[in-house]
């Protein structure tokens, strides 16, 4: 599977969807129907439970979509940037959810707003909930010793819904698997890592790692996993 997978995934499916479908655009959805409020709920007490938000942090959202999620964060929080290089997500974040200087969403590739943010020290925390795995290896390592070297404020960062090279079986019941597909950041899941791999990819970053699981009744839990990292 090539790249265009993902550029459709996260640049030309959003534009499919109606404008209102705010959890379709970003494929939030069990069986093409958007999950439920409870399971957003369940994402958003990880999030903010397991990096410890409170009211005095800044949020950073790598990949951060349409805001939907973004949102409800900054809301726990003194406010924070949502970045997103789809410019129909980051129009509809803004149209929404945008109350500067508080809250504020950006159109830009992540790795080169990493690059050039004027202020990173202003972050205390960060999270990519979703987006993680279709970084290609070295760009995956290269995001998180850019957070971990140029933004010294950020204590935690939350990496989310990680598909678990360890259970594949577990989802590949339904379709047959392309092989080498789980080490291709362009198919369909991006790329499937164990939890010993992805402690040690953050770890030659400079991040010590603790790797947690949703509630089993969260719709992904039986073969993703969310990863907690701490500046070493």
């Amino acid at each position: 599977m090539s790249r265009i997978s993902t550029e459709y995934q996260f640049k030309d499916h959003p534009q499919t969807c109606d404008r209102d479908d705010l959890w379709g655009q970003v494929k939030r959805t069990v069986g093409g129907k958007p999950v439920t409020d409870e399971q957003i709920a369940m994402i958003i007490d990880a999030i903010s439970q397991g990096v410890d938000l409170n009211a005095q942090d800044r949020l950073l959202d790598l990949c951060c979509g349409n805001g939907a999620l973004s949102t409800q964060l900054f809301g726990r929080c003194a406010g924070g940037l949502g970045v997103d290089y789809s410019d129909f997500l980051i129009d509809v974040a803004n149209e929404r959810f945008a109350r500067p200087p508080v809250e504020r969403y950006v159109l830009d590739d992540a790795l080169a707003y990493l690059h050039r943010e004027e202020e990173p020290q202003l972050f205390t925390k960060a999270m990519c909930y979703g987006a993680f795995p279709y970084f290609p290896q070295p760009l995956a390592l290269e995001f998180l010793q850019l957070l971990h070297a140029r933004f010294t404020g950020i204590e935690q960062v939350f990496l989310g819904q990680l598909p678990d090279r360890s259970r594949m079986d577990e989802f590949f019941t339904s379709r047959v698997r392309v092989p080498g597909e789980e080490d291709d950041p362009g198919s369909l899941m991006g790329i499937w890592r164990t939890q010993e791999q992805l402690t040690e990819l953050a770890r030659r970053a400079g991040w010590e790692v603790r790797c947690s699981r949703m509630p089993t009744t969260f719709f992904s839990s039986h073969y993703r996993f969310d990863a907690i990292l701490t500046r070493i």
